[in-house]
């Protein structure tokens, strides 16, 4: 099977985009391999598809069926890289949202854009006390279609964070499960350090960004903060917006395109 795709770099979570038709019965295996070592090395992997709304410019499917931010950041902004819409704000369709999703996309290079997308509604959010090792890790858990987060404000040592995994993997049902600890830095400013996994493709990574943990983060401290939030992590900035309408957006710089060859 010959796979055409593009790789993006949504602060720096490496995003490749499998641009051709690729049976969804194959999503799983090419996933596991195309974000491997010998072939792409990526955080993630998402499939241009068809829109299934008529009002959508590009649909887009990840591998396991979950929701991503920052890919559908990626969608979007491959959708004007190849020029299948010239207006500034239009729809795409993503796996684990209801709904089309508005974007807002505008070039800064002819490689660099900086993409703004619409996040589903949170479906629950709920207090939520991790006891590992003796000690609680007290925060919140954010549902979302497709993903759920468990946000909290602590910065725990790295080999707790498969702990804390398996403990949420008996209490959540969702497709995808991510571990986002935060810490503030400054008004307006906070610090995230994102462990996201996929059930479906078994996959458990420390992401560079993660458009779906920052929007979280955001829900996590709406009650207090009103204001667009600037969230760092490994690999950059997400600002996150919550309201009526929740939003993200970064830089979403294209790294390379072509083909890759799978037996």
């Amino acid at each position: 099977m010959i796979i055409d795709f593009v790789k993006t770099s949504p602060s720096q979570n490496t995003t490749v985009l499998v641009t051709s038709f690729c049976p969804p019965i194959r999503y799983i295996e090419v996933a596991r391999k195309v974000m491997g070592h010998e072939y792409l090395c990526a955080e993630q992997i998402g499939f241009i598809v068809p829109p299934k709304n008529g009002n959508s410019v590009v649909g887009l499917e990840m591998a396991g069926g979950e929701f991503c931010g920052n890919a559908s950041l990626s969608a979007a902004a491959y959708a004007r890289y190849k020029g299948y819409c010239d207006d500034v704000e239009f729809n795409i369709d993503v796996s684990g949202a209801e709904h089309p999703l508005k974007c807002c996309v505008t070039p800064k290079t002819s490689f660099v854009y900086r993409a703004k997308c619409e996040m589903p509604q949170p479906i629950s959010i709920r207090g939520f006390t991790a006891k590992i090792r003796g000690r609680d890790l007290t925060g919140t858990i954010i549902e979302l279609e497709g993903i759920s987060h468990f946000v909290f404000e602590q910065w725990p040592e790295l080999t707790l964070f498969d702990d804390i995994l398996e403990l949420l993997k008996d209490k959540i049902v969702a497709k995808a499960i991510g571990i986002i600890p935060y810490r503030k830095l400054g008004e307006l400013e906070y610090e995230i350090k994102p462990y996201v996994y996929v059930r479906d493709t078994n996959t458990r990574v420390f992401e560079k960004g993660c458009g779906s943990g920052s929007l979280a983060l955001g829900l996590h401290l709406k009650n207090e903060i009103t204001e667009e939030i600037k969230v760092r992590q490994p690999g950059g900035i997400i600002y996150v917006e919550t309201g009526d309408t929740n939003y993200i957006s970064t830089d979403v710089r294209f790294i390379c395109e072509g083909s890759v060859f799978i037996d």
